[in-house]
Parts: structure tokens; C-alpha cells; sequence
């Protein structure tokens, strides 16, 4: 895969996406301190690249890592990657 390179914020946003099965957008937005329109603009960025998956449910929208954001996350982040047992 070539190196991606991401803003910090954007980084920050598939890190924190990575540390759970999924994010509830609001919590993410109150957890990182982003305002929800700032969120909504990396969400939707991060979706155009591939790397999100995002869906809507009664409670809310809820973000995970696609495929190809679990393999961006292990070339930025390589401690990241799941340890074996």
C-alpha cells in the first residue's frame, strides 16, 4: 500500500475509530473535542478515501474502520496492529 498521508486531525480520528469496534459520532466529536460540523467534514473526507464505514441507526451514526483504514492505520501505526497470542 502507498503511504498515505493525512492531516493530524484526520489521523487522529481513525486512531481513536481503531481503539473500538465502532464510534458513535457524537461521542467522537465530544471525546476529541471537535465541533460535530468539523467531525462531519473528516468523516466524510475519510469516507472518500476508503477508509470509513459509516452507518445510521436509531441512536445515532456509528463509524468504523473499512479494510482499507485497518491497513492505513497498521502502515501509520504499526504498535496498533493486534497482537498475536
Amino acid at each position: 500500500m502507498k503511504r498515505m498521508t493525512l492531516p493530524n486531525d484526520y489521523a487522529i480520528v481513525l486512531q481513536q475509530v481503531n481503539e473500538g469496534d465502532e464510534e458513535d459520532f457524537e461521542y467522537l466529536a465530544d471525546s476529541l473535542r471537535f465541533t460535530q460540523a468539523k467531525l462531519a467534514h473528516i468523516i466524510q473526507e475519510l469516507h472518500h478515501k476508503g477508509l470509513i464505514i459509516s452507518r445510521n441507526s436509531p441512536y445515532g451514526l456509528w463509524i468504523r474502520l473499512s479494510a482499507k483504514g485497518k491497513k492505513a492505520i497498521r502502515n501509520m501505526w504499526p504498535e496498533a496492529a493486534p497482537m498475536a497470542i
